[in-house]
């Protein structure tokens, strides 16, 4: 421990972070769990920790390529001008090579991460992340499993026919959402679980039918709804027979573009006259704390995540369970024992220091894109392989020897990266070892920084610009319902009338918009996207009081927000 950590009475211990050299505690419980996954302590703050690995990983950040394999075009995590090796998803899965082509023999005269960072230069990798022999039709999205027919998806399993949206698990028949559960025919919402025909709306619950609302739970043919149970036929909170209902569902024109936009500035301003939920998430949680949570226990300083048990600091679990883990950023389906780790998952166990270790993955440390794998140490690029270290196949016992050896001199012969920050075994990987610029990675959208900012804390950057073309029809002289427009509009380029660049509505697209009678859209996809998540809380917690009875709180809403915030207690007993 360094010179600044204190020791408390209660066995908690204050450090200084190496990264921000801000102080933050380490509890008892923290200990323990360190202790069954045999790791040290964190010399890095949580925020720094979950940075680092957003940092290292991206989901929606896609570029066109050509395969380095096979040669045809396609999409890819990595711009066409980064120098690495990239493979399809048809060449990068296929059974012809496994990594071991790749193996390096270990070095004792060198840092073990120096030597790990030269097998990342050698080895080929897939130019989307996705369960490759899961998926059908889903050619251009990025981060799925289990999926077909989707188009411009990210981060997603289980889904069919589902169109530019992000964090979702059983959704059919939905474009432009983000954090969707179990839901069919949404548009342009967020944080919806077991929702139908749900429109331009945000945390609500088995709702059918529900427009321009918000923290709604079983409520049918409601328009303007703020933290409502069980309503029906209602505008605005105000309740209305069903003959009153559907005559003013008429007045407020909702499949016209103009008749959308007037109503969604008008709702936004009604549902800041309404207390918010002290966290974003539902009741069924147990010694919960976080926000987005659902249907977890014992789970502290946790975000966007479902089905949890026993974690902490942990981040977007879109598929349940995950048990017994700390500082991982997804995906869940069956994880456990997970440290350190990111974007890992599907019945995988004891993974430590790793990212993109999927499916049926065990006892893996400092790996990335290890598929299968069991018992690796320190691999890259690898498939269907055990006892393995830097790529190079070992006997069981030649192995344990090795990894121990290894161990040992990470400790006396750490890593020290560019900021002069020291690697002993138990960090996660160095900033620098990134293959994707801030502005790429998934850290960007939850940790906003400049370039100058980024850099100075040992990340790169990307400063090329999309490209651009010509536009045939700028998006404000589109038809304002979608029974005035035809087929002909995808032959059109249209013009954002946010960013005024080019982009295209797909048949996909166009076919489920008709089928929700919704407008064409005005944006395109990056700034539809782009909107929804500023629409999201971050991923840090605040200091903050009660509005009603002025307890003090832990909540996402910052003090200087216009949100009206309610204990959990007040919540409750005024909503539910």
């Amino acid at each position: 421990m360094n010179p600044e950590t204190k020791l408390h009475s209660t066995g908690s211990v204050s450090t200084t972070c190496q990264n921000c050299h801000k102080d933050f505690t380490i509890e008892v419980e923290d200990f323990n769990f360190y202790e069954k996954m045999k790791v040290p302590a964190p010399t890095w703050c949580p925020e720094c920790r979950m940075m680092r690995r957003f940092s290292l990983c991206n989901t929606w950040s896609v570029f066109w390529r050509n395969c380095d394999k096979c040669k045809e075009r396609t999409m890819s995590v990595f711009p066409p001008e980064q120098d690495i090796t990239a493979y399809c998803p048809k060449c990068w899965w296929a059974d012809d090579w496994d990594g071991t082509e790749y193996a390096m023999e270990y070095d004792s005269s060198r840092t073990f991460l120096e030597q790990f960072k030269g097998l990342t230069t050698k080895t080929p990798y897939a130019a989307l992340e996705s369960a490759y022999s899961t998926i059908k039709n889903c050619d251009y999205s990025n981060a799925l499993a289990w999926s077909k027919d989707c188009y411009q998806i990210f981060w997603a399993d289980y889904c069919e026919s589902v169109y530019y949206s992000s964090i979702l698990n059983g959704v059919k028949y939905t474009a432009d959402c983000l954090r969707v559960k179990d839901s069919e025919l949404c548009y342009e919402s967020a944080g919806i679980n077991k929702c139908y025909n749900t429109f331009f709306s945000e945390e609500c619950d088995a709702c059918v039918d529900v427009w321009f609302s918000r923290n709604c739970y079983n409520c049918t043919n409601c328009i303007g709804c703020v933290n409502l149970r069980g309503a029906s036929y209602s505008i605005f909170n105000v309740k209305y027979s069903k003959e009153e209902y559907l005559e003013k569902v008429k007045e407020l024109n909702l499949h016209s573009w103009k008749g959308l936009q007037d109503l969604k500035n008008k709702t936004r301003d009604f549902w800041l006259t309404l207390p918010y939920r002290v966290y974003s998430g539902n009741s069924m949680n147990l010694n919960v704390t976080g926000e987005y949570v659902f249907e977890s226990k014992n789970a502290k300083e946790m975000y966007i995540c479902s089905g949890a048990e026993n974690c902490k600091w942990t981040q977007i679990v879109s598929v349940k369970p995950a048990k017994d883990c700390y500082d991982y950023s997804g995906w869940g389906n069956n994880a456990s024992l997970i440290y350190e780790s990111a974007q890992t998952g599907e019945n995988a166990n004891n993974i430590k220091f790793s990212s993109y270790c999927f499916p049926d993955s065990l006892n893996l440390e400092y790996c990335t894109y290890n598929i299968s794998g069991k018992n690796n140490f320190g691999c890259v690029n690898l498939k269907r392989k055990s006892f393995c270290i830097l790529n190079k196949e070992y006997s069981k016992e030649e192995y344990e020897k090795l990894r121990e050896k290894i161990i040992g001199e990470m400790n006396t012969n750490p890593y020290v990266d560019a900021q002069g920050r020291t690697f002993t075994y138990g960090e996660f990987f160095p900033p620098e070892f990134s293959k994707f610029a801030y502005n790429n990675s998934n850290a960007i959208r939850f940790f906003p920084k400049t370039k100058e900012e980024a850099i100075s804390s040992g990340y790169i950057w990307n400063d090329t610009e999309s490209p651009t073309y010509p536009i045939s029809l700028e998006a404000t002289d589109l038809p304002d319902s979608i029974v005035d427009a035809y087929e002909s509009i995808l032959n059109e380029t249209l013009g954002c009338e946010a960013c005024h660049r080019a982009f295209k509505v797909t048949k996909g697209e166009f076919d489920i918009l008709r089928k929700m009678n919704m407008p064409l859209p005005h944006m395109c996809p990056k700034c539809r996207e782009k909107e929804r998540f500023a629409r999201l809380n971050p991923p840090r917690l605040y200091d903050r009081n009660c509005a009603k009875c002025n307890t003090e709180i832990r909540t996402a809403f910052a003090p200087d927000r216009p949100e009206v915030v309610y204990c959990e207690k007040c919540y409750q007993g005024e909503f539910i």
